[in-house]
């Protein structure tokens, strides 16, 4: 996985998703992740089987938008 150098609101295109450093698993989509310094920004070849955003509310409305995933070489 790259390095964690987030820089808010200046999101590379090439950026699909975020990873929390210190839950393993937690992953957040680009609206949702780019805003919270210290997580680490992935591409798609980061994600060989995509995932799914994980950002929540204390109401339980969870985003669960599809992170997309490495696309198979042909």
């Amino acid at each position: 996985m790259p390095e964690s150098d987030h820089h808010p609101g200046r999101t590379p295109a090439h950026v699909v998703a975020y990873q929390h450093p210190e839950l393993a698993g937690v992953l957040l989509c680009r609206e949702h992740g780019e805003s919270w310094a210290g997580l680490t920004p992935l591409t798609a070849d980061d994600l060989p089987h995509g995932g799914f955003c994980g950002w929540g509310t204390s109401d339980m409305h969870v985003c669960g938008r599809t992170l997309p995933a490495k696309k198979p070489q042909q």
